[in-house]
């Protein structure tokens, strides 16, 4: 590489940087809806024609945090203990990555999830739901849970009882986010939306098994 190349990849670097930097820094003062290309291109000092070289929109921007956050909840379930029950497994996860997510540099922080991010996702092609109930039933059949740590296929009871963990984990995570944007549409004061997904695991798990 030539120090011209090098020079020039770095600006590419430098300025995709500084595009989600600025995208995230709106997104948490002003939130995601209202949020425009050109907010985000005029904070990172670009123009919207450069924004749309390193990306195709918003939820462009926010593709790449939501998959690695995918693959940091996966690898947070498939360290829980084997003898933890599956529900809790998941919901001990969710509770340790919700903590990492509050820190500067940690990918996908609340608000991808309290506003309507994930619905600009669906309508672009992507399924992040669909894609969360999956890496969900992956990593909980990956633990070690039913014995053999992933090291020999799961039988079709194992595989069913992951996806029903799974599908079940997405409900919660879906009641609490209509829960938060219900009580922001009445004026209400809203609870964070991590206590707010705990209210909703509580319905399904008593207290007592999320010691």
């Amino acid at each position: 590489m030539t120090a011209s190349t090098g020079r020039r990849e770095a600006h590419k670097q430098a300025t995709r940087t500084a595009l989600r930097a600025a995208a995230k820094r709106l997104f948490e003062e002003q939130g995601y809806d209202v949020t425009t290309v050109a907010d985000i291109a005029r904070a990172a000092n670009v123009t919207q024609r450069t924004f749309y070289r390193y990306f195709d929109g918003k939820e462009d921007l926010i593709a790449g945090e939501y998959q690695s956050w995918l693959t940091i909840m996966a690898g947070a379930i498939r360290a829980r203990p084997s003898d933890e029950p599956l529900l809790t497994a998941v919901w001990q996860a969710m509770i340790s990555v919700g903590q990492q997510a509050s820190t500067d540099d940690a990918p996908a922080p609340l608000w991808l999830f309290t506003g309507r991010p994930l619905a600009g996702m669906r309508r672009s092609g992507s399924r992040p739901l669909l894609r969360l109930e999956a890496s969900i039933a992956e990593a909980l059949l990956a633990r070690g849970r039913f014995g053999h740590g992933g090291e020999s296929p799961a039988s079709a009871e194992e595989e069913f009882e992951a996806h029903v963990v799974a599908r079940v984990t997405v409900a919660l995570f879906r009641s609490a986010m209509i829960r938060h944007r219900d009580l922001q549409a009445s004026g209400g004061a809203s609870p964070e939306f991590g206590v707010l997904l705990g209210q909703a695991f509580a319905v399904i798990a008593p207290p007592a098994s999320r010691e």
